[in-house]
């Protein structure tokens, strides 16, 4: 009996060993560069909402940054490096640089779409990796760290807002080439450019995000429920068809893209998913308020955007999954950031603090988690 009981234990974790025994060695990561948007970057948000100037909503989730970390500060704890500095704080020189850099909110067009922004901080990072190379002693040296850098994309957020917060015929009106549902093909091919532009300037580890849910978001319920004359404000699942179709279409982009990049290692993860769990299941995470932002003013505080921490902020902004119009809030960044580094035990169940505490069983991000990705090692089988 005993024999049996540990020939099916071997049996059992057998293939998760060779799996894990045939894995690629990934040095571990000395520094994370970051492109996107406001999910990003405090400094990357500019919406045309009312009463929301680009000055003032510019800080948007930032504007106390104490009491909230964005998803680059949280991947970076992970893999034991500082917060990656806007590229807008530092004096240009290597050694500033050298550990990573965030090159989000630096854009070039201002139209509803905005790819030009993807443009602009490529530029910016190719910049910056000539720089550090040619800062390097050797050859050896700059391949060296070239090998430690990881790449996280995080780009449709503020498109989707944009279009979101226009009717369909003013959205079309503004894009009469594409309308709404040709934004998920522009942008998913313009994401697949962006990492084969990385690759040619020899990046070899790439995380991809995909955009949460913002049907869900506080300030497309509330139009959802101005249009339905004062419906109950659910998800308005015409906005989360159109985001699905789009992290679709970039998984399928990046899947045709592997192939073509020898070497490289470029991850998808699916913000969308581990959103809709936890909107799916507060009470599992700590949370108890899904639809209304902890930050802003008017029905589910999403007709004025989060402008002032003492009049407009929630008492407790950790039992909330949104923090203003669209933006999680750091509890939900957290869980989003657990699920992308590793997949948790499936015995996990917590109450929404700490590496453990949810009850997801695989990794959000295929085919790595971002702490394969990393080069951190793995909990054991």
């Amino acid at each position: 009996m005993a024999l049996l009981l540990f020939l099916s234990i071997l049996l059992r974790f057998a293939p998760a060993a060779a799996a894990a025994a045939a894995e690629p060695s990934r040095p571990p990561a000395t520094a994370l560069f970051v492109l996107g948007d406001s999910t990003v970057s405090c400094a990357a948000s500019i919406l045309p909402l009312n009463l929301t100037t680009p000055s003032l909503y510019a800080a948007g989730p930032c504007l106390f940054p104490s009491a909230r970390r964005l998803l680059p500060d949280l991947l970076a704890a992970k893999m034991g490096l500082s917060s990656p500095p806007l590229i807008s704080t530092l004096n240009g020189t290597a050694a500033a640089a050298a550990r990573g850099v965030n090159f989000g909110g630096q854009y070039g067009d201002r139209g509803i779409f905005r790819m030009g922004a993807v443009g602009q901080q490529l530029r910016l990072a190719a910049e910056t990796l000539q720089l550090l190379q040619l800062e390097e002693g050797t050859p050896q040296d700059a391949s060296a760290a070239a090998a430690g850098a990881v790449f996280v994309l995080s780009f449709g957020t503020d498109a989707y807002a944009r279009l979101l917060a226009h009717g369909p015929a003013e959205a079309d009106a503004a894009a009469p080439k594409h309308g709404r549902r040709g934004l998920g093909r522009l942008l998913a091919n313009r994401i697949a450019r962006a990492v084969s532009e990385l690759y040619e300037a020899d990046v070899r580890r790439v995380a991809v995000m995909g955009v949460a849910p913002l049907g869900c978001a506080p300030r497309v319920m509330w139009e959802g429920r101005r249009a339905l004359d004062g419906g109950r404000g659910s998800c308005v699942e015409e906005a989360n068809e159109l985001i699905e179709g789009y992290n679709a279409r970039l998984v399928a982009r990046l899947d045709e893209l592997r192939p073509q990049l020898p070497g490289a290692d470029v991850v998808f993860c699916d913000v969308y998913k581990g959103m809709m769990e936890i909107i799916s299941n507060p009470g599992r995470y700590g949370l108890e308020e899904t639809r209304e932002a902890c930050c802003g003013l008017g029905p589910f505080k999403a007709t004025v955007a989060c402008l002032s921490k003492e009049e407009m902020v929630c008492s407790a902004p950790e039992r909330h999954v949104w923090w203003d119009l669209y933006s999680p809030t750091e509890t939900v960044d957290a869980l989003i950031a657990n699920w992308s580094w590793r997949s948790p035990s499936p015995q996990a169940v917590g109450t929404g603090s700490g590496d453990d505490s949810d009850v997801m069983t695989t990794s959000i991000c295929s085919p790595l988690s971002l702490q394969q990705l990393a080069g951190g090692s793995l909990p054991p089988v």
